[in-house]
């Protein structure tokens, strides 16, 4: 009987513990890593997402970029470090390329995802000065040299690349890929013509393309975007396989994080995006609402594993 009831007794401290354990975190700072170049687009969501995180959890997160390797070197940092949800990144669906495409030395079952946070839509933009206006124009002039236009974008295998192969198959082109490893080397190279076109999402370019300095030649919704009625689809312009595809972002911990852990920052993230000044972002970056918790994110994850895995 005593032995039962010391071991009953050591359940209940432990069962306690964790509890106390949970309701702790976080009790220190947070790193969030960030596997894109400072100014991209990337860093924009996550900044912002981490200043109004921070405020809800009462505790600082620090911004950590880590860039390079089409983001495999920030992931890395990050599934090197202890599994306390006191480091997480953030990433898009790049991520699932990463993982499917054999190149990265990461694995999808290291991963536990924490968040979807939001979504944005994909644009193919050229320089102002290019003698491409219009979708038909990139496609006269691809046609008419194969394989001499140069698209940039971000990663050697990324959503990126899959997008301009999906844009060569779709339309009988063959394009030429140049890799970047950031949004904002994508966007640079395209401004100083080192490059012919690029594909980016929207909040990588709306700047320039407010202000004229990039032309957006066509976007990959279902419908023309609110902000964008000049601007054509790539549906209407013949790309049956691209429709309503956008590029989505979320927060990422490593496996072993305990589920109090991720339920708490899944929780913190979700009041996050309530934010006045998230809100602001997400108004000025004209992105869509796309949140989803930890466990509803992590099944979407299996899923769309499975189906980049099929590719």
């Amino acid at each position: 009987m005593r032995s039962k009831t010391i071991i009953l007794a050591a359940a209940l401290a432990a069962g306690l513990a964790g509890a106390a354990h949970s309701q702790a975190y976080p009790t220190k700072a947070i790193n969030w890593v960030i596997p894109f170049s400072p100014g991209s687009g990337a860093d924009t969501f996550a900044r912002t997402l981490i200043t109004a995180t921070s405020d809800v959890l009462k505790q600082p997160i620090v911004p950590v970029n880590k860039d390079g390797g089409g983001t495999a070197i920030g992931v890395a940092y990050t599934l090197a470090q202890a599994p306390d949800g006191y480091t997480v990144f953030s990433q898009s669906d790049t991520l699932l390329l990463g993982i499917t495409g054999g190149q990265w030395p990461v694995k999808a079952d290291a991963i536990v995802p924490v968040a979807r946070i939001n979504a944005d839509y994909k644009t193919l933009v050229v320089p102002k000065n290019s003698p491409l206006k219009t979708y038909d124009d990139f496609l006269a002039a691809a046609r008419a040299k194969p394989g001499g236009i140069k698209v940039g974008g971000v990663g050697a295998k990324s959503w990126s690349s899959f997008f301009v192969n999906k844009l060569s198959k779709g339309a009988d082109i063959k394009l030429t890929y140049v890799p970047y490893d950031g949004g904002s080397g994508v966007v640079s190279a395209v401004l100083g013509d080192n490059i012919d076109a690029a594909v980016v999402t929207s909040s990588n370019v709306n700047a320039q393309v407010d202000s004229g300095d990039l032309r957006m030649l066509a976007l990959s919704l279902g419908k023309r975007a609110e902000d964008r009625p000049n601007v054509a689809t790539f549906l209407e312009k013949g790309h049956a396989n691209i429709n309503d595809e956008v590029l989505w972002r979320g927060v990422f911990a490593k496996v072993g994080t305990p589920d109090s852990v991720l339920k708490t920052l899944s929780d913190a993230l979700e009041k996050a995006t309530k934010d006045p000044r998230w809100i602001q972002y997400m108004k000025q970056q004209r992105q869509q609402e796309a949140f989803m918790p930890y466990k509803e994110f992590g099944e979407y994850f299996k899923e769309q594993i499975k189906e980049f895995s099929a590719q």
